[in-house]
């Protein structure tokens, strides 16, 4: 599986994932930041501030989630596979992979069909359509499946590796 070696300019198309989430945790910061100075030291706290970051909070999970697919940072808990002769791991792998697509492939059609069905609904404070909030989910959750297909295991004929963790 090819895992990219050069990230890249951060304000790239290919690293747009992890600019957003980079975007969002400056949100989240800034909004609470924001709302600790209203409250001690206005007379009217900004009522906003914790619905954007709880809605920044979940687009900096989903972003994020996509950019560890494309750099394969999320957990590998393969010590028991690793024991298994290859044949065994290879199947697993292929079946794990399988997997992790259709679960992608689900999460961005839920946030889809959630988008769609909340868009006529309003967030409390902030006064937008509850779709502003699910449609990026949708988004990322596909970024995750195109990640993923990205890596292309089957170039190197679904050979499966131990995480970097076993190799220290």
């Amino acid at each position: 599986m090819s895992v990219p070696s050069s990230p890249g300019p951060l304000l790239s198309l290919r690293r747009a994932d992890e600019a957003i989430g980079v975007a969002c945790a400056c949100a989240i910061v800034l909004s609470i930041t924001w709302g600790v100075v209203t409250r001690y030291l206005f007379p009217q706290p900004a009522s906003w501030t914790f619905e954007v970051a709880v809605i920044a909070f979940g687009w900096l999970v989903f972003f994020g989630a996509a950019a560890c697919v494309r750099w394969r940072m999320h957990a590998d808990v393969d010590a028991l596979v690793a024991l298994f002769p290859p044949a065994l791991r290879r199947a697993i792998f292929i079946f794990n992979w399988w997997l992790l697509a259709a679960l992608f492939a689900t999460l961005t059609a839920m946030f889809v069909w959630q988008a769609v069905l909340a868009h006529s609904i309003r967030v409390v404070v902030i006064d937008i359509p509850r779709s502003v909030v699910y449609a990026p989910m949708a988004i990322a959750s596909a970024l995750m499946l195109v990640q993923h297909v990205l890596l292309k295991p089957w170039a190197d004929g679904w050979q499966w590796r131990p995480s970097t963790e076993q190799g220290a």
